[in-house]
């Protein structure tokens, strides 16, 4: 184990694995859950990784910590380089890439749209979307049903973002095939882009994206001499006379490519963990299907609550680049190392969470999960702004499917993570099998069995 102290900390840095950076990179790449669970049994809470080409992170994961971290002010802790992994995709302009006060103003311009409310008139477009996708699943087959369901919510949010408009098809299968590019390393590193074999892949990456880029002005021109509606494009084309620099065709193209990419990557996957995690959970699938048929909700929200905790796709909120001394927890830390609020092993701490390896919604039956205990969403400023539309989509789509299919699992084991771009998803894209439902003998049996 190695220590690396600092003329300015008042005590040792955290321990570090004395791996070579290109092993500690590929540990973490290719077994992420796996990997941070040894960190924390070999040295604790707080721990430093190593990755090539990158400052030293410093992964905490005690909720005060984490409370620090996300929190700080952003000229001593900012955030703004921790996600400059997806500015392929989402352009440079983007709000989630920006600094404190531009970033500020570009959540502004959109979170009237995603308030609670606003996303609840949502529901029956999310609806017939589901209805209408559902009917095209494979049945009584095994099938990886990540992708079936990366298509349902890039259709969600484009017509959360543009309403209807003749053009939203053409754009739905280009941003499918361009957004492939999200689960290779050549996003996340751009030294590999002029290598053969990752430099045609990502040519194509660029090809997608002129195209992409061209349909999606000209649906912001189109929007900006039509009607308002009730899409958050009106709702960024509506900021001119409040804030100039929005209005910007660069800034809404931004904008809304970054709505597009964490409003359908981060639910699809997060409803491909549910999916495994009911496939594999018998009596936790029966339950919530005998509570939905019988009209309570309740167990559904504890479920999805417990699988936002079980397998949260964001392993850790955006990491801080330490701009100026920062203590916690007794150490002082200093430029240019990066500090990281590890959500997953928050959530799986059993001091915070009772056997937190097994998949139990009843823990969230009598209490709401605690806001600074379950973190799914990120934390402080950067968190999450869909989180409002995703937990609608989550719940529809799993009351909608359990209502007409069986899911069964493939295998008997739950996948282990993948990358996708900043998140993690089931490694063979989420395989289960769909089958139809036998009502009448399913009543019989569950009355029979669980007699109330």
């Amino acid at each position: 184990m190695r220590t690396v102290r600092d003329k300015h900390a008042r005590r040792p840095l955290p321990p570090a694995p004395r791996l070579p950076r290109a092993v500690q990179t590929f540990a973490f790449w290719h077994e992420p859950h796996a990997y941070l669970a040894w960190c924390r049994r070999r040295y604790g809470h707080t721990f430093i990784i190593n990755p090539v080409g990158m400052p030293s992170l410093v992964f905490m994961s005690e909720p005060d910590d984490i409370k620090l971290i996300v929190r700080a002010p952003a000229d001593v802790l900012h955030p703004g380089e921790g996600g400059t992994v997806i500015a392929p995709l989402v352009g440079e302009g983007s709000f989630m890439l920006a600094d404190e006060d531009e970033h500020l103003r570009g959540r502004r311009a959109i979170m009237p749209s995603f308030h609670q409310n606003a996303v609840e008139g949502h529901a029956s477009m999310v609806r017939e979307l589901v209805v209408r996708d559902l009917a095209s699943w494979p049945r009584g087959t095994p099938v990886a049903i990540h992708p079936y369901l990366r298509a349902l919510t890039l259709k969600i949010i484009l017509r959360t973002i543009f309403g209807e408009h003749s053009r939203i098809e053409d754009l739905h299968a280009r941003l499918f095939a361009m957004f492939s590019v999200t689960a290779s390393l050549v996003l996340q590193e751009p030294p590999l882009r002029h290598l053969p074999g990752w430099r045609r892949a990502w040519r194509r990456f660029l090809v997608d994206r002129s195209e992409i880029d061209k349909i999606i002005f000209s649906l912001i021109e189109d929007g900006a001499h039509t009607q308002a509606d009730q899409s958050v494009l009106s709702a960024l084309l509506g900021t001119s006379e409040r804030d100039r620099d929005q209005t910007d065709a660069t800034k809404v193209h931004d904008a809304v490519m970054s709505l597009i990419l964490a409003g359908h990557e981060t639910t699809a996957s997060e409803l491909a963990w549910a999916f495994q995690l009911l496939a594999h959970n018998r009596k936790v699938a029966d339950r919530l299907v005998d509570d939905l048929d019988n009209g309570d909700e309740r167990y559904l929200t504890a479920t999805i609550q417990e699988v936002l905790r079980h397998r949260p796709v964001f392993l850790f909120a955006i990491p801080r680049v330490v701009r100026k001394p920062y203590e916690i927890a007794g150490t002082t830390y200093i430029p240019p190392v990066q500090l990281v609020g590890c959500i997953h092993l928050m959530h799986h701490d059993p001091n915070l969470y009772p056997q937190p390896g097994q998949f139990r919604p009843e823990r969230f039956l009598q209490t709401t999960p605690h806001p600074d205990l379950w973190l799914p969403w990120g934390g402080g400023r950067k968190h999450c702004p869909g989180n409002h539309l995703a937990m609608l989509e989550m719940s529809i789509v799993l009351r909608t499917v359990l209502h007409a299919l069986q899911v069964e699992p493939v295998g008997n084991r739950i996948e282990t993570a993948r990358w996708r771009s900043v998140i993690v998803t089931p490694e063979k894209g989420s395989q289960i099998i769909l089958k139809e439902r036998d009502t009448v003998r399913h009543h019989t049996v569950r009355s029979r069995l669980f007699p109330r």
